[in-house]
């Protein structure tokens, strides 16, 4: 590689931050791919009626989150071979399961307040149906 431009201390910040990103972005594009194959899977069956169609958005949302996931990961790689570089025995590998389990915590908090925000807003409009 070439000279690196930042601290060690920086490409250390860099390491934590980038795996974080990778945790937060690792359930979700999971997710996403999980939607489209029970779409997938849905939209095969025989039965009764309208059968669904796989939507292009949910494949559209997997590209999408699979890509970021991916370029995020290799940002994080080559980090951390730059991190490798500056200091020999740089604990690379802590640093990253650290900031990959912040990162899920961090979208499972969020996953969590987003689902309560939503229940919220159905229980809301329900009541003022029944009015």
């Amino acid at each position: 590689m070439g000279e690196t431009l930042i601290g060690p201390d920086e490409l250390e910040l860099a390491v934590s931050g980038l795996s974080g990103l990778v945790g937060a972005l690792l359930l979700p594009a999971i997710g996403a791919w999980l939607r489209v194959l029970l779409q997938w899977i849905e939209s095969d069956r025989s039965g009764l009626g309208k059968q669904p169609k796989l939507s292009g958005l949910q494949v559209l949302r997997a590209v999408l989150t699979t890509f970021a996931l991916l370029f995020f990961f290799v940002a994080l790689g080559r980090a951390a071979g730059e991190l490798r570089e500056v200091r020999v025995e740089a604990p690379v590998f802590a640093a990253i399961i650290t900031g990959v389990v912040v990162g899920v915590a961090f979208w499972a908090v969020y996953a969590a307040g987003i689902s309560a925000l939503q229940a919220d807003y159905q229980r809301a409009k329900q009541t003022r149906r029944i009015r």
